[in-house]
């Protein structure tokens, strides 16, 4: 028996050393494969409005939020969201950031374009002024001469602003100056008064004690939007959820790690704290679409239609211009349009 035992103990260890001697030569080729490649990143181009209302992109971006989810994403900087929605349809990017006012107007001639998500709502316009043209108060801009970006939110909320004051269309003069022409226009008097985007502290800091300003949204926030065309939505599926993942984890990210958010915004725009800061306050950051943009869309259209911007006499259903299925499927309770 003990013999037998003696053999078995012999066998046992011949097969655990073959075992071992297999395992030492099947190692080295198992190594040398090579891991599974991963999917090819889908290229995205994002014209961007470069102001700190875009923070969820460029957060989104910084991060890697956007390379995580399967996309290469370069960005294109424009004045304005309504340059750069037509930047969008002649095909120069693939998303604009942009307000709902650019898409309710874009909307009259551009059928196929799509709002994948709000990122952004914020009450950040404001009128600049000189007093040394007799501007103390906003009455006093009666026959003045009014810069103005056309056809973007700011030409909405002037004529908004000018109502609410009393003040007819026709007692003011405007002129059409893109944002970046309004610091050198109001500070050599070529003008009397911008509606300015921010950051204002350029215009503000110019005419020192000569300036006077006031907010002219009244509490009313528009929203920044994602803004697509139709065929991206059908065919680019992935391309849609990765940069909604990708925002929605810059959203994420803003609430837990506010100060390093707001780092990422100065560093990439090249703005100081206070100027970000400014801005900051005054907009709030979320990946959402809500019933109070249609209702908004829809104001922005017969505002337009009644100053004649455009040649319709009605105004559009905006639910089609709203992608909700894609933002509701990866976040419920983040689309409050009924529909």
């Amino acid at each position: 028996m003990s013999k037998y035992w003696g053999r078995l103990r012999v066998g046992v260890a011949r097969s655990i050393l073959l075992a071992g001697l297999l395992t030492l030569i099947v190692l080295p080729f198992s190594s040398c494969t090579k891991p599974a490649v991963p999917e090819k990143a889908e290229q995205l181009r994002i014209g961007v409005f470069p102001d700190s209302i875009s923070a969820l992109v460029y957060i989104a971006q910084d991060q890697g939020f956007f390379k995580r989810h399967g996309l290469d994403v370069s960005f294109e900087r424009f004045q304005t969201g309504a340059f750069a929605v037509n930047g969008l349809i002649s095909d120069k990017v693939n998303v604009a950031t942009a307000s709902g006012f650019v898409l309710a107007l874009q909307g009259f001639k551009s059928p196929d374009l799509r709002a994948v998500a709000a990122i952004s709502s914020t009450d950040v316009l404001e009128l600049v002024a000189r007093r040394d043209r007799g501007i103390a108060k906003p009455k006093d801009l009666r026959g003045k001469l009014i810069g103005v970006t056309k056809a973007t939110i700011a030409e909405f909320f002037l004529s908004t602003f000018l109502s609410f004051n009393g003040i007819l269309p026709g007692e003011v003069r405007t002129v059409d100056l893109k944002p970046s022409d309004f610091v050198k226009a109001l500070t050599e008097g070529r003008i009397d008064a911008a509606v300015c985007f921010p950051p204002w502290d350029t215009v503000k800091r110019n005419l020192a004690q000569n300036g006077v300003s006031w907010p002219i949204q009244g509490g009313q926030d528009y929203y920044l939007l994602l803004i697509s065309r139709d065929e991206l939505v059908k065919n680019r599926p992935r391309v849609v959820e990765g940069l909604l993942k990708g925002t929605l984890d810059a959203e994420d990210f803003l609430r837990k790690h506010e100060s390093e958010a707001r780092a990422i915004v100065e560093r990439t725009l090249g703005l100081d704290r206070a100027s970000v800061a400014s801005t900051w306050t005054k907009t709030r950051f979320r990946v959402r679409l809500d019933q109070g943009l249609l209702i908004l869309m829809e104001d922005y259209a017969r505002w337009a239609i009644q100053n004649r911007l455009v040649e319709a006499k009605k105004v559009p259903n905006y639910l089609p211009f709203l992608s909700l299925v894609e933002l509701e499927k990866l976040r419920p309770d983040a689309v409050g349009v009924v529909h």
